[in-house]
């Protein structure tokens, strides 16, 4: 009898869980993928996003940006995690180009390393504010984007991501302004 109250309950759940993200995904959730490059190393990673729109003109959503250990000096690698929370204004050019200022907040992970195999390691763990501008290109059902983010605080950085967003409304284009 137990067992089928928790089978009831977790396909209460799953249902529950399957119409949300439908009614959610009708209003305006869109994906992200970026190759992303980090400008004082020159490391190179990739980026993923989850934002929502609830309008034409703004959007805002997670971001993560991973670049995995690339050598840096003779001796030395690094590795970055970066987690953002962002916002963007979104001015329409034209029905498919636009540009926008960046926002948001940042807390980054940066480790360095020694090449030669021994395990003396530096990590850095530090907020930050994002700011930045981009531009995007639409496409249909996709934006075409590509922008300059940078981060002022302990741990200053910049980056450029180019990249692709899809929308997750199903069938439905993305407005055209």
């Amino acid at each position: 009898m137990l067992e089928l109250c928790n089978i009831k309950n977790t396909s209460v759940l799953l249902l529950f869980f399957m119409i949300t993200i439908g009614i959610k995904a009708q209003q305006g959730w869109m994906v992200g993928i970026a190759p992303s490059l980090e400008l004082n190393e020159e490391l190179f990673g990739a980026n993923a996003r989850l934002y929502y729109g609830p309008n034409d003109h703004f959007c805002f959503g997670p971001e993560v940006t991973y670049f995995p250990y690339q050598e840096i000096d003779n001796n030395y690698e690094l590795t970055i995690t970066e987690l953002n929370l962002n916002a963007h204004y979104i001015f329409e050019l034209t029905h498919k180009f636009g540009i926008y200022p960046l926002s948001g907040i940042n807390y980054t992970i940066e480790k360095e390393r020694l090449i030669e195999g021994t395990n003396e390691s530096e990590e850095d763990n530090e907020f930050g504010v994002n700011y930045g501008l981009g531009t995007h290109y639409n496409l249909g059902k996709l934006y075409a984007f590509a922008e300059f983010k940078g981060i002022a605080g302990e741990l200053n950085d910049h980056f450029i991501s180019i990249g692709i967003i899809f929308s997750l409304s199903g069938s439905k284009e993305i407005p055209e302004h």
